[in-house]
């Protein structure tokens, strides 16, 4: 974080801003590593986004806990833990550079399936909720350790094949976020990641993160969803090109 341009601090700030204005008034938040990691080492961003992660899921339950359907929520984090301890073993033994090289490829994809889905609607996935749990579970725990964001797509197709009420859906979702939350910052800081530049990064994408939040609730809850999402597609595989070739 020290060693950064004013121009690139700049672009920290607004990309934590718009990114939580994003997940606050859509409920999609996954443009902070990308376009971040082309100036923070993931080794920074992963452990920053968890600990944010953390702290947002806490506001939602804190409004939102007795819609959470707790018999699901426990079914899939053990399958969680499975994932993050994978994912802890490559981000440790992994360097940085490669690490990045991944998060384009990974962010590519997404991105394209993410523009696809709107217009062609998304897979419809026809598997047994045995099948879907483990996957799921272990996908995200996996996914969002290594590069630490884009966990919560393998969560909302579990929740999704569940047929949740919007109340129910938003809760659960928290609530297993805040699991994996809890579990990948403790693996962090297992392994030591949180040195003093993801501290530092910690510490001043808080308050960025907070008014980005209190913006989304305001401003974007309208939003056309169609093309919004085709927007946010777009910025992904804007951004994964770059770490790709990097």
């Amino acid at each position: 974080m020290e060693a950064l341009s004013v121009p690139e601090l700049l672009l920290f700030g607004i990309v934590i801003i718009l990114s939580y204005a994003i997940r606050g008034g859509a409920g999609f938040g996954g443009v902070t590593v990308p376009l971040l990691a082309l100036i923070l080492s993931l080794k920074v961003l992963a452990p920053m986004v968890a600990f944010l992660g953390l702290v947002s899921s806490l506001a939602i339950l804190r409004h939102d806990l007795r819609h959470v359907v707790w018999r699901d929520l426990w079914r899939i984090m053990p399958w969680c833990g499975a994932g993050v301890a994978a994912g802890l073993y490559f981000f440790k033994t992994l360097d940085a550079r490669t690490l990045g090289q991944a998060l384009g490829a990974f962010v590519l994809a997404y991105g394209l399936y993410s523009l696809w889905t709107t217009f062609r609607g998304p897979w419809e996935i026809r598997m047994p909720m045995r099948v879907v749990t483990p996957v799921a579970g272990t996908a995200a725990g996996f996914v969002g350790t290594i590069f630490g964001s884009n966990a919560g797509m393998f969560f909302a197709i579990y929740l999704d094949l569940l047929k949740y009420a919007k109340n129910e859906f938003r809760a659960t979702v928290a609530a297993i976020l805040l699991g994996l939350g809890v579990l990948r910052v403790s693996g962090y800081v297992a392994v030591g990641a949180y040195d003093r530049d993801a501290l530092i990064a910690c510490a001043a994408a808080l308050p960025l993160m907070g008014l980005g939040a209190y913006l989304g609730n305001h401003l974007h809850a309208n939003l056309d969803q169609v093309m919004f999402k085709r927007f946010v597609a777009a910025i992904l595989i804007a951004s994964g090109v770059p770490l790709v070739l990097r």
